[in-house]
C-alpha cells in the first residue's frame, strides 16, 4: 500500500494530465434540421396549403474533417427519405476549408447556379460562454452565445476533448470544437451525430478549386447587389448566402 500512494504522489500535474485522451483527428457527422415551415408566409394562401403537404424539418447531412489547426465542411450522405423541400428554404452546399492557423479560409459558395471561390478572413464572433451542458455526440459540451453581423444570434456547443477549435460552416474561435449550433434567424440547427476517429491525411483536407476567384469583401458586395433585384425578401434571406 504505501509503494502505491509513493507511485501516485510522485505523479507530476503534467503527467496525469498527458494520461487524458485528446482528440486532434476525425471526421465529425453533423446532422442539420431546418424548420422549412417558418419561411413561409402566414398569410398566403399558397403557403398555407404548401404547409399542409410538406413536412415541417428537412434534414441534411454535412461532413467536417480536421486535423490539428485545418478542417473541411462538405456535404455529406443523403438523407434516408427524399426531402420535399420548399423554394425559399434557407440552402448550403458550400465546401469550406479552414486554416485556423493562419486564420483564412477558402469556400466554394453556389448562388442559382453560379460558383463562386472566396478567399477570406475567418468569421470573428465574441463569444460569450455560459455555465450550461449539454451531452451530443457522447462529448460534454459547454455553450456559448455569440453575434454576427450585428444582430444575428448563434448559439453553440463545444467540446474541449477536441483540440481543433472549429465547427459546421464557417463557425469557430471557440477552445475546442463545436458539435451543436443554431441559428434561430434561420430556424436551424446543426448537431454531431457521430465522430470517426480515422487518420486524417493532406488528401483529406485539399482545397476546393472551381468557381469564379473572389476576395471575402467583393463576394459580400456582389451578394448585396443580387439581393437588391429581390427587394424585401432579398434583404431577409442575404444572410444565408453569407454564412
Amino acid at each position: 500500500m504505501k509503494i502505491l500512494i509513493y507511485i501516485i504522489a510522485s505523479l507530476s500535474p503534467s503527467t496525469l494530465l498527458a494520461q487524458q485522451q485528446f482528440i486532434t483527428q476525425g471526421r465529425i457527422e453533423f446532422e442539420r434540421k431546418t424548420n422549412q415551415h417558418a419561411f413561409m408566409d402566414e398569410s398566403s394562401i399558397w403557403d398555407d396549403m404548401a404547409k399542409k403537404n410538406l413536412p415541417k424539418f428537412v434534414t441534411f447531412y454535412y461532413d467536417l474533417t480536421f486535423k490539428g489547426d485545418r478542417t473541411i465542411f462538405k456535404v455529406g450522405r443523403d438523407p434516408d427519405t427524399k426531402q420535399n423541400k420548399y423554394w425559399g428554404i434557407f440552402d448550403s452546399e458550400n465546401t469550406i476549408l479552414t486554416k485556423l492557423d493562419s486564420n483564412t479560409s477558402i469556400t466554394q459558395r453556389s448562388i442559382w447556379g453560379d460558383l463562386y471561390l472566396v478567399a477570406d478572413s475567418l468569421r470573428h464572433v465574441e463569444w460569450k460562454i455560459t455555465p450550461e451542458i449539454r451531452k451530443i455526440a457522447g462529448f460534454d459540451c459547454r455553450k456559448a452565445v455569440g453575434k454576427v453581423m450585428d444582430s444575428i444570434v448563434v448559439i453553440a456547443f463545444y467540446t474541449d476533448e477536441i483540440l481543433t477549435n472549429g465547427g459546421p460552416e464557417s463557425f469557430n474561435g471557440l477552445p475546442g470544437m463545436i458539435l451543436g449550433l443554431a441559428i434561430p434567424r434561420l430556424h436551424t440547427t446543426w448537431y454531431a451525430t457521430k465522430l470517426q476517429l480515422i487518420e486524417v491525411t493532406d488528401k483529406d483536407l485539399v482545397s476546393p478549386r472551381k468557381g469564379k476567384k473572389m476576395t471575402g469583401t467583393d463576394y459580400r458586395s456582389h451578394v448585396q447587389t443580387i439581393m437588391k433585384d429581390w427587394g424585401n425578401d432579398g434583404a431577409k434571406r442575404q444572410f444565408q448566402f453569407l454564412l
